[in-house]
């Protein structure tokens, strides 16, 4: 089975105020996903778990002024 995890949380220390509309959200690139804490979310009957071996990892992060965090992977 292959799927989307999609998580939001709030970060209060991530916090700031925009220069401009453009701002309002961060795309996070590259390896910015390994500085930010992630929750470690599990399933609790799994019997077997695995990732498959990719070229580019899947992964997406969204910093919102906020301090809401938006993460995907697949």
């Amino acid at each position: 089975m292959s799927f989307y995890l999609r998580q939001k949380w709030c970060d209060p220390r991530l916090r700031y105020t925009p220069n401009n509309k453009k701002l309002e959200k961060i795309k996070m690139e590259g390896d910015m996903w390994k500085r930010i804490w992630i929750p470690d979310t599990f399933f609790r009957n799994e019997k077997k778990a695995a990732f498959h071996d990719i070229t580019v990892h899947n992964r997406m992060l969204v910093l919102d002024h906020t301090g809401y965090l938006w993460y995907v992977t697949k």
